[in-house]
This record gives structure tokens, C-alpha cells and sequence, in this order.
């Protein structure tokens, strides 16, 4: 397969986020990274709703070039969750989602 060169610069005054409700992250890291290099998505944000991740799991969740910022995981009910990742060049700072979630409540 061969990817389209990505040279695009990036305008230095927006910020862009990429989202997806996943509907389980588990089986669609692959899908979803060729997805983006073959379209050339390079956001400086990915947010993932419905990841249905664990908090033992969500730590090992990795797409190439972003870092996991923030999370919640559900602890009592299956499935749900949201997730957002960070260019790893970008500084940030951490927002604790648990603050704001609340198990089967938006």
C-alpha cells in the first residue's frame, strides 16, 4: 500500500481534533491509524469516545506519534469510556475527566 505525501504545514493559529466513537477501540487501532496516514489526518488531538477500555487496559493503548492525555473508564458497568490523545509535540496539561464523568450519565 502506498501513502499519500502528508507535507502539509500546519497553521500555527488552530487547533484540530479528530473524533470517533469507536465502539470498542480493541480490534480498530490498525483500521484507524491506516485511515489516517492514508487520508493524511494528523490532528493535533484524538478524542475516542465508547473505547470500552479498562483502566488496567487503557494505559497500553498507542498510536503512533500521540500520547494518552487524559481518561475515564467505567469501573462498575461495561463498555463506554472516553480517551484523548496528544500530538506528542504539543506541551499540555492534564484535565482529570474523572471530575467531570459520571457512569451512564453524559
Amino acid at each position: 500500500m502506498e501513502l499519500r505525501n502528508c507535507n502539509k504545514s500546519k497553521s500555527m493559529d488552530t487547533i484540530s481534533i479528530y473524533h470517533q466513537n469507536i465502539r470498542s477501540v480493541t480490534n480498530k487501532v490498525d483500521e484507524l491509524s491506516i485511515h489516517m496516514q492514508t487520508n493524511c489526518i494528523h490532528p493535533h488531538f484524538i478524542c475516542l469516545t465508547e473505547h470500552h477500555l479498562k483502566e488496567t487496559e487503557i494505559n497500553n493503548l498507542a498510536f503512533m506519534g500521540y500520547i494518552l492525555a487524559t481518561d475515564f473508564c467505567r469501573k462498575k458497568s461495561l463498555a463506554g469510556g472516553v480517551c484523548i490523545l496528544s500530538n506528542n509535540k504539543l506541551s499540555y496539561s492534564t484535565v482529570d475527566l474523572n471530575q467531570y464523568c459520571q457512569e451512564k450519565t453524559l
